[in-house]
């Protein structure tokens, strides 16, 4: 039974840690954060996968299941089958941190929309099925482009400017709340004056400056690279293509930015989602820890160890070594060792 604080497991690569914190967040999200299929969560060689938990919430308890197999996930709450996405939402909600996300400010634009999307479905549950229905029209009108097809396209074509204004319009309102959360963050890490800031760019697309000239905007954009997408045969315009720039005084924090000051803003980032996930939804999320400290250095460890301690919230942490965390700073821990898959205490 996880202590309601600081629950810390550790054992040596290849051991299953990280599959621990997976499992708590497919239980929260119906998703895995390192997987894209869910048949690739599956033991290899067996035809289904089961995953159990148990969440208490405001003194009531509930117990959730998924079933994985080819046909899909089939979730239970309290042994009843979910069959709307809404009902199955907010029971347990989760942040998750990984090393991963300390390198998203260097890595491909595909990083930082993959942060963001993770972080606005964790808290919009509307969010999902936008993305998904992108992402078929997309793929429709990408068939008709690789084909050479005419018959259909604009039909297509309109629905990806619908539903690819909504999502830009899900981004940039996410961006907005969580912008003055991430500089009050990154001043406390930071300890000193320096600004930053957030900005969504759209790819190909003229500056989005109200929420009525998105849709126009990305027509504009696919009207413009018309015959380029008939070339290649794939759509050059839209969300799936747009980047996420962090701002550290007023420039660029990728090409600018030091390592400390990059990491320092990815951790006040993960700080500013915890927050405000805690005033959309009244309470503390569960705060998932993935071997971060093979990313942070000492004093950036011990600021994020000091946020955590602040909130009563529950935190899984996951590490190779009990000597990579300060456990004698922290008064309600418990610890696990993690071998061939099994929690050992």
């Amino acid at each position: 039974m996880p202590t309601e604080h600081f629950n810390i497991f550790h054992g040596n690569n290849g051991q299953g840690k990280t599959n621990l914190l997976e499992s708590i967040f497919l239980l929260s999200t119906m998703k895995s954060f390192k997987i894209t299929k869910s048949t690739d969560l599956v033991r290899w060689g067996a035809c289904q996968g089961y995953l159990k938990g148990w969440v208490e919430r405001d003194g009531v308890t509930r117990e959730i299941s998924i079933l994985l197999d080819n046909q899909g996930k089939k979730i239970k709450i309290d042994q009843k089958s979910v069959t709307r996405v809404d009902d199955f939402f907010g029971h347990l909600n989760v942040v998750i941190f990984t090393p991963e996300e300390i390198n998203m400010v260097k890595g491909l634009p595909e990083q930082r929309r993959k942060y963001l999307d993770r972080a606005i479905f964790s808290t919009d549950i509307t969010y999902l099925s936008l993305y998904h229905g992108y992402s078929k029209v997309l793929k429709n009108r990408n068939v008709l482009l690789k084909n050479g097809e005419k018959s259909g396209f604009d039909i297509w074509t309109e629905k990806l400017i619908e539903y690819g204004g909504k999502l830009i319009l899900s981004r940039i309102n996410y961006i907005e709340l969580l912008r003055d959360l991430l500089s009050r963050f990154y001043q406390e890490i930071a300890g000193n004056e320096e600004t930053v800031d957030i900005s969504y760019k759209p790819h190909l697309m003229n500056p989005v400056t109200s929420k009525d000239n998105v849709a126009y905007a990305l027509k504009e954009a696919l009207t413009k690279t018309a015959r380029e997408e008939e070339r290649r045969g794939t759509t050059l315009a839209g969300p799936h293509r747009d980047d996420v720039e962090f701002i550290l005084n007023g420039r660029s924090l990728k090409q600018f930015g030091s390592q400390g000051e990059q990491k320092s803003y990815v951790l006040a980032l993960k700080m500013a989602e915890t927050e405000y996930m805690k005033r959309k939804f009244g309470s503390q999320p569960i705060f998932l820890l993935d071997d971060i400290s093979s990313e942070l250095d000492h004093e950036r460890k011990g600021n994020l160890m000091d946020f955590l301690k602040k909130r009563d919230m529950q935190v899984f942490v996951t590490t190779t070594s009990l000597q990579n965390i300060a456990v004698t700073e922290i008064e309600d821990y418990r610890t696990y060792r993690i071998e061939a898959g099994k929690v050992l205490h």
